[in-house]
């Protein structure tokens, strides 16, 4: 007979601990229980544990660090967290931690019971996590929107991209987006600076060297090439290339293959390659200074990353999202934008561009006092001589989060509104990630609401496609239909009654 299955719960309230403890009894489960997540690390060791159900918010340790602390312990180990709070941040942060799904409160036994099983029975979690993987893109910028659906279609090729872009706006996060939702996403992602490294270090970092090639290469070293092997190779700066590497870069690209300093044969390798450049390299291509015949090989298909101020439309959705994580990662409760403020963001260039605006808003809510930003909190930008002059303001009235309505409509997938670029996210086929309108502030149960409805949206209204993609049970799909009716939320009108293919 196969032993019973072991689960620790881990929360620092007892009644709700005992109840979900008792809940997993019921089920045939083991159980123990831990009253904190300080504990649940004193208790955990490699195997010990089937899956852990931990609470989110706890005193001390919370359940972020805790999951953190689990998986870099044992990464087979399938972590699920449970919350009455919470935001697309954090469950966004949650999945990129390692945990293997969420649940909101309430919740019925039934619910924990079949989650844990889930969990417990899926090759997911077995999968262990890349470092570093892919971030997420929020945009409300339809330029912006157009580029990463571009991308996505490009991911799936073995063609050459060339994203130009000025410094700050994100280049290589979409370089990582491209690979996550390739074919390659299983190989590495390997990334170079050109304009880091000295000239006389490029070739061998790029190419490698074999022993004694040169003063001092003792063993023989692969390239950046050869690391890449399976997997995407990116160019970072690729303008400041010296001419004579750009020869062979060239060939490279062409015959696929490199030859190693002081080797006497050209190796192989299987490598999509990502250039990244902030110059027009058409304008170096007529000045003598880049290889035109390498610029046509590396921008089969280019792709523009508009600066921050042409994308103004993703002030607020940008400030919003950094001062909530910086927030939360300093203990604080996330500050209001006051209108004030968020015209003082208007009016500055950001020559940054977004990593200019992520300090600036994290400056501001370490530095703010209070629990709302005004645009004297930005008077610093001011005083360094990078903004424009502030106008001493009157006391206006906070903005509020928009108030999630009983009757909010969920639009058709791919809609206007927020581009969240996720390969992860079920209905990744759509765009680089998804094209959602995507409401700020939304609860954990208002975002599982919102996922369950915008993907029976882009079905039309199939249920089982629907539990398919979502990977969920069909009458899981049923039962929060019906609560949602209840609830008076719009149900895509050409899904009703379909619950299979036809």
């Amino acid at each position: 007979m196969a032993n019973p299955l072991r689960i620790l719960v881990v929360d620092d309230d007892p009644g709700m601990r005992d109840g979900m403890a008792m809940s997993l009894k019921r089920a045939g489960f083991v159980t123990e229980q831990a009253k904190s997540g300080e504990d649940a690390l004193r208790m955990t060791r490699p195997g010990a544990f089937d899956a852990v159900v931990t609470d989110l918010r706890m005193m001390g340790m919370d359940g972020l660090q805790l999951t953190a602390r689990l998986k870099a312990l044992d990464p087979g180990m399938p972590v699920l967290l449970v919350t009455a709070f919470g935001s697309l941040d954090t469950a966004r942060e949650a999945m990129r931690l390692g945990a293997f799904d969420y649940l909101s409160k309430p919740f019925s036994p039934d619910e924990l019971v079949n989650a844990v099983r889930k969990a417990i029975q899926s090759d997911a979690h077995l999968k262990a996590e890349e470092p570093g993987d892919a971030p997420v893109i929020l945009t409300q910028d339809p330029v912006l929107a157009e580029t990463l659906a571009l991308a996505r279609r490009a991911a799936d090729s073995r063609a050459t991209l060339l994203i130009q872009a000025q410094s700050g706006t994100g280049p290589e996060l979409l370089a990582k987006l491209i690979h996550a939702a390739s074919p390659r996403r299983k190989g590495a992602f390997v990334a170079i600076n050109c304009a880091a490294i000295p000239e006389n270090l490029l070739e061998s970092e790029l190419f490698g060297y074999e022993k004694g090639a040169f003063t001092g290469a003792t063993s023989a070293k692969p390239g950046r090439f050869e690391l890449a092997e399976g997997g995407t190779l990116v160019l970072d700066e690729i303008g400041e290339l010296p001419l004579a590497l750009q020869g062979k870069l060239l060939r490279a690209l062409q015959e696929r293959t490199v030859d190693r300093l002081g080797g006497n044969r050209p190796i192989q390798v299987d490598v999509r390659m990502i250039a990244l450049t902030n110059r027009d390299l058409a304008t170096e291509v007529r000045e003598g200074r880049f290889r035109e015949d390498l610029y046509y090989r590396l921008n089969v298909i280019p792709l523009r990353l508009p600066p921050l101020r042409e994308r103004t439309a993703d002030l607020v959705l940008l400030a919003a999202h950094f001062a909530e994580r910086y927030a939360r990662e300093n203990d604080r409760g996330t500050p209001k934008l006051s209108p004030s403020f968020l015209a003082a963001l208007d009016r500055h260039p950001w020559p940054g561009n977004i990593r200019e605006l992520e300090n600036a808003v994290q400056r501001c809510v370490v530095l703010n006092h209070g629990n709302t930003l005004t645009e004297k909190d930005l008077r610093w930008l001011l005083d360094a001589g990078q903004m424009e002059g502030l106008p001493e303001d009157p006391p206006e009235p906070v903005v509020e989060s928009t108030p999630i309505t009983q009757a909010m409509p969920i639009p058709p997938v791919p809609p206007s509104g927020v581009v969240i670029a996720d390969p992860k996210h079920p209905l990744q086929d759509v765009a680089l990630g998804t094209l959602v309108a995507l409401p700020l502030g939304l609860s954990l149960p208002e975002l599982e609401r919102f996922w369950l409805l915008s993907t029976l949206a882009a079905l039309e209204g199939n249920r089982t496609h629907c539990a398919q993609k979502l990977d969920i049970a069909l009458r899981t799909v049923r039962n929060k239909i019906n609560e949602y009716r209840v609830q008076n939320f719009e149900i895509p009108a050409s899904g009703h009654g379909r619950d299979n293919g036809e």
